[in-house]
């Protein structure tokens, strides 16, 4: 059935081709051989709850995804030199719905092809993938349909960004990476988080000396920036050779969402205590890869919701009770329906303190459990601890005491002998139960 292959490919983390291509025999069956194989592929798909979506909300958890969409436009085929020295062809054609618009992106043979296809005011179904950006898609199954959609007809206006002055804090900040300009010199960016009084927004840095010194939690005054709507949605804040990044004396106040009033398709930032605590689960990605997911609940007194907790943040220790802030965390619908918050790379997840903690100084030895890393001193205390600290290094901590945390603000290393370190080991595996 290679006509439904884009079919399948909406739900393929969920079932086998065979068993793809079974359901479909079955669904014609049961419709008295009157369902063509399309028909019947596109009723399997809802079936598994991967219909299709909305443009505003085209972040599916499948390789590919399905949308109904009016076409608004259509441009010029336009000739290109590949890097290969050979020429190729681009057509775009905006479509939208009532939610918003997009751009299908066509190349080469399709590109030629399209404006003789399809017309304005015409609606179609797309199977497609994201392209650079997630308003720009690359379409692998485009077909004409009978749905109805009311929408603005007018395309709009794809506005360039300016450069502005602001007062942002710094809330993460990622390495260094080296990349290549497109004149074949190298430089290093630095990608992150900032906040500012208009809420949090993706932070892209092409020259990574310009940070230099700054860390996270710093306000700066920032002079010159580019703010624009992100490829992948929300706000991005760009800082290049014409940005001045000088320290900032006041900290801009970051609006806090309460989680009554957290949406679907919105980025917020979000606080609370943590009411439940799940174990990570390994899984594995479709490149073969592996990884962490965790389930988290969150309560803040106006709502509960569930976090989806990926990859670094899965593996994080975290305790049942404790405060925490989430920073420029997505919300979208969950499987069973419940709006849920995907806390992942783009996230930053702050543990707070307890007010008036005790500052302590401990000597002790770093344990490494499938709990978290902790440092023991060998006799009664013992704290969870983050950093990168290896198992059975002694050292010396001072911090503060949150619960059953240690908010570590230093560090000093002492000597102890093996025997001692097995000894505290033996202590902290029996305290653990």
């Amino acid at each position: 059935m290679p006509v439904v292959r884009y079919h399948y490919a909406l739900v393929d983390d969920l079932i086998s081709r065979e068993e793809f291509d079974r359901r479909i025999e079955k669904k014609i069956e049961d419709c008295g051989n009157l369902a063509d194989e399309v028909a019947a592929a596109l009723l399997v798909v809802r079936d598994l709850e991967r219909s299709h979506v909305k443009i505003k909300g085209l972040r599916g958890r499948s390789s590919l995804f399905c949308f109904y969409a009016k076409i608004l436009a259509c441009s010029e085929v336009k000739e290109f030199d590949r890097a290969d020295g050979n020429k190729g062809l681009v057509a775009r054609v905006t479509v939208a719905d009532e939610t918003g618009q997009a751009d299908l992106v066509f190349w080469d043979e399709q590109a030629a092809a399209i404006s003789e296809s399809f017309e304005v005011g015409e609606v179609v179904e797309v199977i497609g993938k994201h392209g650079k950006s997630l308003k720009e898609i690359q379409p692998l199954n485009l077909r004409k349909t009978h749905v109805e959609i009311d929408c603005e007809m007018t395309p709009k206006e794809h506005k360039q960004p300016e450069r502005k002055d602001t007062n942002i804090l710094i809330i993460s900040l990622q390495p260094a990476k080296s990349f290549t300009r497109k004149d074949g010199t190298s430089g290093e960016m630095i990608s992150g988080i900032v906040g500012d009084s208009a809420g949090t927004a993706r932070l892209l840095c092409w020259d990574a000396v310009i940070l230099t010194g700054c860390t996270p939690g710093m306000a700066v005054s920032a002079s010159g920036v580019l703010e624009k709507e992100g490829d992948f949605g929300g706000r991005e804040i760009v800082i290049d050779e014409n940005t001045q990044i000088t320290p900032a004396e006041e900290r801009p106040d970051i609006p806090h969402t309460p989680l009554g009033e957290v949406q679907p398709d919105q980025t917020v930032t979000i606080s609370g205590e943590l009411v439940q605590v799940q174990p990570p689960r390994p899984f594995t990605r479709r490149d073969g890869t592996s990884s962490w997911v965790r389930n988290v609940r969150i309560s803040d007194g106006t709502a509960t919701l569930p976090l989806v907790l990926w990859d670094d943040e899965a593996s994080r220790p975290l305790l049942t009770g404790e405060k925490v802030i989430i920073y420029h965390v997505p919300a979208r619908v969950g499987r069973t329906g419940e709006t849920e918050l995907s806390v992942g790379r783009g996230s930053c997840l702050l543990i707070i303190p307890v007010a008036n903690g005790e500052r302590i100084t401990i000597d002790g030895t770093v344990i490494e459990t499938p709990g978290g890393k902790f440092i023991d001193d060998g006799v009664q205390a013992f704290f969870l601890i983050e950093g990168e600290y290896q198992h059975g290094t002694e050292i010396t901590l001072h911090g503060i005491v949150s619960g059953k945390r240690l908010f570590i603000d230093g560090n000093e290393k002492s000597n102890v002998s093996p025997d001692v370190v097995q000894a505290e080991l033996g202590h902290l595996l029996q305290s653990l139960g």
